[in-house]
């Protein structure tokens, strides 16, 4: 018996099995902002939001966002990359803001800031971008709404304005950024958590976007992506920060895909005639006794698994009938010769 026949029905099931990964694009629609500000002219300068943006930019672009995205800009910058968001977002699906840069907070409200903000007084606050704005923005979208502030979270107000904390993500050293109440479908992620500086990093990228950069193109669930990103930023920084993470989403959201098995339906579709075909042509053959029959089965459905159970039948029938045929006293026979005759019924 071929046993390359018998294992032709697993090889085919498995041929039909077709691993699936959701393009995002043919999912839903997304829109994103990402604002990298690090060369400030009246603050102490970071040296990786730029990086940062443009890496997240990048990555987010990859996963199927339509990204709007300004670097080192000023409150003017600022102003017109969220008109465009705004505009993105209106009938996004899934909408996203990150951050990098300077943040603060002043009487519960959260700011931005340019890189051309100054502030001598609570006048010059209007200088800054609201966070509420662009929360604003990102409940336009239907289904997830994404904030990410990779920032200090000190307020400069209450230290007189200083500017001398170094490399950190930030311009004082008190209140950090007010707690933000996420509507339903909204995801807010800091950096750090309140009180506390978030590390600008010695490498390219500040240690909250690396890990969010090494997470956010993967294929697990997005509750997921953003717990694994706290836990990463707590590990690599000695867990001297510990960014906070608030989700308020209702389901499951995969932005890279949930990686999935399907069955090819029409493949199914052509195969599946044949194999019932030849099932129920087997279980009407398999007690014949007639060779021709089992030959003919043979020509017919030689290539499936009743194939080899036909071969074998006719094998056997072949064998019962030469035993049970005994040679004819007629016919003359010479040593080592065996003539056998068969009579057809």
């Amino acid at each position: 018996m071929r046993y390359s026949s018998l294992c032709r029905p697993t090889l085919l099931g498995m041929v039909l099995l077709l691993v699936v990964l959701c393009a995002p694009a043919l999912a839903d629609k997304r829109a994103a902002l990402v604002i990298g500000n690090g060369a400030y002219r009246n603050a102490p300068q970071l040296p990786n939001p730029s990086n940062d943006a443009h890496d997240v930019a990048a990555a987010l672009k990859r996963l199927g966002f339509d990204t709007v995205v300004a670097i080192d800009a000023d409150k003017a910058g600022m102003d017109e990359a969220a008109i465009g968001f705004a505009r993105a977002a209106r009938d996004a699906d899934i909408a996203l803001f990150y951050y990098s840069g300077h943040a603060m907070q002043y009487n519960g409200i959260n700011y931005l800031m340019p890189v051309d903000a100054k502030l001598t007084d609570e006048a010059d606050l209007r200088r800054m971008s609201r966070v509420d704005d662009l929360v604003a923005e990102l409940q336009q979208a239907k289904n997830l709404r994404i904030l990410i502030l990779d920032s200090c979270r000190d307020n400069p107000l209450a230290e007189q304005l200083k500017r001398s904390i170094g490399s950190s993500r930030g311009v004082a050293i008190h209140r950090g950024l007010a707690k933000i109440d996420s509507a339903q479908g909204m995801i807010v992620s800091y950096a750090t958590q309140a009180g506390r500086t978030a590390d600008d990093g010695q490498d390219r990228n500040s240690p909250y976007t690396s890990a969010f950069l090494r997470n956010i193109e993967t294929t697990e669930e997005i509750g997921t992506i953003f717990r694994r990103i706290a836990d990463e930023v707590y590990q690599t920084t000695q867990k001297t920060q510990l960014p906070e993470v608030s989700l308020s989403v209702i389901g499951e959201f995969f932005l890279k895909g949930k990686l999935r098995i399907e069955i090819d339906k029409s493949a199914t579709a052509a195969a599946a005639p044949r194999l019932t075909e030849a099932a129920e042509a087997w279980i009407a053959t398999r007690e014949t006794s007639s060779p021709a029959v089992l030959e003919a089965f043979i020509k017919r459905f030689g290539e499936t698994v009743y194939g080899d159970m036909a071969r074998a039948r006719l094998q056997e029938v072949k064998t019962q009938s030469a035993a049970a045929v005994p040679p004819s006293p007629l016919a003359p026979t010479s040593p080592g010769t065996l003539k056998v005759s068969r009579t057809v019924e």
